[in-house]
């Protein structure tokens, strides 16, 4: 029997944020109802959970509604664990990672909003978003594989790094060879998973 009171997620299905949100529900075992949409028209129900409009926005069982994807696992972990590690040190760590994963998503969905959505991009913005990216390629390099996967399983840093290397790998192919070998690792792992496959990016 379903549950009366499942969680409901608005979404971009394109989004690396939302899809970082998908696969630790799915992870979490919790039920959820996902609301896929365009974030270039207007969604009155997104709309009045969350006036900003942004995606993801998560509603709990009994009516909150949180938005940001950082928020929404922290609040997660909170209610159910199973986010970040136990151990502080640990946690602080992976949450360092994760911290600059999705900083790796959030330069790589800038350069392709600049240079694809705008009628006159700016060659200085999109060059700022660029080095962006490709200096936290090269910082991330230097990381422990155990930031990413820990006795054979994916950190929350290792699968908001593929998340983020896959969005790269969809907007930005040109930078599909700058992805150092050292970081393929937890993107092929979690290639594994179905849920991954699910929840890839398409056109």
């Amino acid at each position: 029997m379903a549950n009366p009171n499942p969680y409901h997620l608005f979404l971009s299905p394109r989004s690396p944020f939302a899809r970082r949100v998908r696969l630790a529900l799915r992870r979490l075992g919790l039920p959820v109802i996902e609301h896929p949409l365009n974030v270039l028209e207007s969604n009155p129900d997104l709309e009045t959970a969350n006036p900003l409009g942004l995606v993801p926005t998560l509603i709990l069982p009994d009516g909150r509604t949180l938005a940001d994807s950082s928020a929404i696992l922290e609040t997660l972990h909170d209610l159910h664990g199973g986010i970040w590690p136990e151990l502080p040190t640990d946690r602080i760590e992976i949450r360092q990672a994760s911290t600059l994963a999705t900083g790796l998503m959030q330069a790589a969905v800038s350069f392709f909003q600049e240079t694809r959505m705008h009628e006159v991009p700016s060659p200085s913005w999109a060059q700022d978003h660029l080095s962006a990216v490709l200096r936290t390629l090269r910082h991330l390099e230097s990381f422990r594989n155990d930031f990413w996967i820990r006795s054979g399983e994916m950190t929350q840093a290792g699968w908001d790094l593929a998340c983020a290397l896959e969005y790269l790998e969809f907007r930005m192919p040109e930078c599909r060879d700058a992805i150092p070998t050292t970081l393929r690792a937890p993107m092929e792992l979690a290639r594994m998973n179905g849920s991954f496959r699910e929840t890839a990016p398409r056109l």
